[in-house]
């Protein structure tokens, strides 16, 4: 017996292939996913056990890292929580403890922009399944009053729910009033002000009266930053000299809202009265660098600002905690950025060194701001490294880092080992790059030619994205595919991309890929568009009928015969499309578009025997398929006899796709007569245009003399020449000529 010799590959030096970077999802969610494909396709759902603790590790890890639940998240979770509720009702608690709702009800909290709506029934299913359970053990009563409605009363009133949210305060109020019920009041004055319900809002302060809640600082700072950001002047006075219970006086974060609030309305005097009155009171540290910024926007220059500074430590020789810091440089630093004056943030800056103040990481981060601001991305990126060795806990500096990106992405001459050092200091931190940023590292990588980096970047990224999120990113890489200054080649990676990271892309896109592809001459790629959709599995992703009417024109468009076959045969199949006429009429243009005339005839057959029956732009498609096919004047004339006999009058496209038919036989006496009849019946007036569009398999020398005897004056036009392409011009490249905007030719 022979022995089959496999062949050999040298490996010593041989580099293993790519594999790009896998899907990077949040702990638990993959098999929350998988319960969402399962129901999708009607198949048999993960284990109750798999999905509760999918559950809660994704709430414990959500619950560490303080990071927002954006929308796709929520609904998976909330999808896996009412099938465990349906669906294990035979284990305890249906697989999930008090703590763990508990969990789920605290990552709530954190809640993103953008649609929320399914947050707050997410949280109102949650805080129902505690309460039930509370009520089962009456000595968990309290604890439920002051453990689980604030979590709760913050989601609702977060997500355009607070009217909600407020019945539940005051019946809390009504046997807990205290510390948590000032806490409850902030977040309904919060939510009423995110509403714009003035009328609400003032109920609470009501309210917060009779139940004997306290009107302190924190209730003071959101109604009067409420009325400061609507500029209202006389409320925002009113109610910063609202009394604030027991002897509290505004925050600096109010004062630093007043401070904006008369610079924005031109209240300055009443500011400088204000800002005088509080350095009566000895205000403390924070209150100071306010104080500070108030005389900067006064016009005072940086020396006078310094000398205030002196006179602070004077009048506090013996309280060392009043001292200017890097915290007041910083502050003036931001107010110099927020009045888009660079070179007076430069001098504050100095100002600190002046005073042997280190600089922190705020520092770097307003001087990284201000700089970007201005142009100058190497003082940026020279700042940066020095920003790299500080400590930044909360990541305050990542919107600027995240700017700084997408400036030298952006930048004319791109120096492309800055831009990779920054974003891998960026993944040794495990934190995220948000859309904008993504959008220009995956421009900059295509236009490289690194496909598999931008599948990288999206695997790691975009599935933590909401919905929007998402769909600003993927309109940025469908840009780039209908963007003809980008190369075939280009597009089709993209497109690529596109296809693998953002599977819930609609139809209606996918489509619109297609027709670019038939656009950009690659009906091949096209058609390959039309297969994947065909074989997604999920139904409403799959063609319908009009995009293969979309993929049938674009193929007689090109004139692409193995397309046509193929997309024709996978229609065969489809049991999920019934034909229409559109549908026959667009196999009509591509048969006779892929020299198949006699077979697209053979739709005729099937339009005239349908219920629906033949449009006029069918009867147009017919006489042009017969001009195409031998002898085709013994299908037309059959055609035409029975339109006159039905009293059908011919639009004078089917005038001139008739006169074509007979003419292309040799048929001119009786293609001049219905020219004839087209003039003298109808009314139609013969011109050049139609002639040369509708008459297109005619030779050049009939068409030139039809245009001679019907209109001399076309004498002066000059006879094309003859040619392959010029004929392909005229088979192929004319098949729509008069399609009107967002009407299909086979309609």
């Amino acid at each position: 017996m022979p022995f089959l010799c496999s062949s050999q590959r040298r490996t010593l030096f041989l580099k293993p292939d790519r594999r790009p970077k896998k899907v990077d999802l949040d702990p638990g969610l993959r098999k929350m996913l998988d319960l969402n494909e399962s129901a999708s396709m009607q198949a048999r759902p993960p284990p109750a056990k798999d999905l509760a603790q999918a559950f809660k590790a994704f709430f414990r890890s959500k619950h560490q890292i303080r990071e927002p639940l954006e929308e796709i998240q929520a609904m998976h979770a909330f999808a896996t929580f009412q099938h465990l509720q349906r669906h294990n009702a035979e284990q305890d608690g249906f697989g999930l403890s008090l703590n763990d709702l508990q969990t789920a009800m605290d990552a709530l909290v954190q809640v993103p922009e953008g649609n929320v709506s399914i947050h707050h029934a997410f949280a109102k299913a949650l805080f129902e399944e505690i309460k039930q359970r509370r009520e089962t053990n009456p000595s968990n009563a309290l604890i439920s009053g002051l453990k689980d409605l604030l979590p709760y009363v913050s989601v609702i009133c977060q997500t355009g729910n607070t009217m909600e949210a407020q019945a539940l305060v005051e019946k809390h109020w009504k046997g807990h009033p205290g510390r948590t019920g000032r806490r409850l009041a902030a977040r309904l004055l919060e939510g009423f002000a995110k509403e714009n319900k003035e009328e609400e809002l003032l109920r609470v302060l009501v309210l917060m009266e009779e139940n004997g809640v306290d009107f302190d600082s924190r209730v003071h700072q959101v109604i009067t930053k409420h009325y400061a950001l609507k500029n209202d002047v006389e409320a925002t006075k009113k109610w910063f000299r609202h009394p604030i219970a027991h002897g509290e006086t505004p925050t600096p974060y109010t004062n630093a809202h007043i401070l904006r609030f008369c610079l924005r309305n031109n209240e300055l005097e009443w500011g400088s009265a204000v800002f005088r009155s509080i350095l009566e009171t000895n205000p403390d540290k924070k209150t100071w660098d306010i104080i500070f910024q108030w005389a900067a926007a006064m016009g005072k220059g940086v020396d006078e600002v310094e000398q205030m500074m002196r006179v602070m430590v004077r009048r506090n020789p013996d309280d060392e905690t009043l001292r200017p810091d890097i915290e007041t440089i910083n502050g003036l630093v931001e107010f110099a950025n927020s009045r888009n004056d660079p070179y007076t943030a430069e001098r504050y800056i100095s100002l600190g060194q002046r005073w042997n103040m280190e600089p922190n990481a705020e520092t770097y981060i307003l001087q990284m701001d201000y700089r970007i601001k201005v142009g100058d991305i190497a003082g940026a990126k020279a700042t940066y490294e020095v920003l790299r060795a500080e400590d930044v806990p909360q990541n305050e500096d990542l919107p600027v880092i995240f700017r700084l990106i997408q400036a030298l992405c952006a930048a004319k001459h791109t120096n492309f080992y800055n831009i990779t050092s920054i974003v891998a200091d960026i993944t040794e931190r495990k934190v995220r790059l948000d859309p904008d940023t993504v959008v220009a590292l995956c421009l900059l990588h295509l236009r490289r030619d690194e496909p598999n980096e931008v599948v990288d970047l999206l695997n790691s990224h975009t599935f933590h994205y909401s919905l929007d999120q998402r769909v600003y990113v993927r309109n940025a890489l469908l840009a780039f595919c209908l963007d003809r200054d980008n190369s075939t080649a280009r597009a089709w990676d993209a497109y690529q991309i596109f296809r693998q990271v953002f599977d819930e892309t609609p139809l209606e896109i996918r489509s619109l890929m297609m027709r670019e592809f038939f656009d950009r001459r690659r009906p091949d790629m096209a058609c390959h568009i039309f297969s994947h959709m065909r074989h997604h599995f999920n139904p409403e992703r799959r063609p319908t009928a009009e995009t293969y009417i979309e993929c049938f024109e674009g193929i007689a468009g090109a004139a692409d015969l193995e397309g046509l076959q193929m997309i024709h045969n996978t229609l065969k199949l489809d049991d999920e499309v019934e034909p229409c006429t559109r549908l026959y009429n667009a196999l009509m243009l591509a048969y006779t578009a892929c020299d198949m005339p006699f077979r697209s005839l053979e739709f005729w057959d099937d339009i005239t025997n349908s219920r629906e029956g033949p449009t006029y732009n069918s009867i147009q498609i017919v006489f042009e398929a017969c001009q195409a096919a031998p002898f085709g004047d013994r299908h037309a004339r059959p055609i035409w006899q029975k339109l006159k006999k039905m009293g059908v009058q011919p639009t004078k496209e089917i005038y001139a796709a008739y006169a074509g038919a007979l003419a292309r036989q040799g048929h001119l006496e009786e293609a001049r007569k219905v020219v004839d009849g087209m003039e003298k019946d109808a009314g139609f007036e013969v011109n050049y245009f139609l002639c040369e569009t509708r008459c297109k398999f005619l030779s050049y020398e009939v068409v030139w003399v039809v245009m001679l005897t019907y209109s001399p004056d076309w004498g002066h036009c000059t006879m094309p020449q003859r040619g392959k392409a010029d004929k392909t011009k005229l088979k192929n490249g004319l098949l729509r000529p008069t399609q009107r905007p967002g009407v299909s030719w086979s309609s």
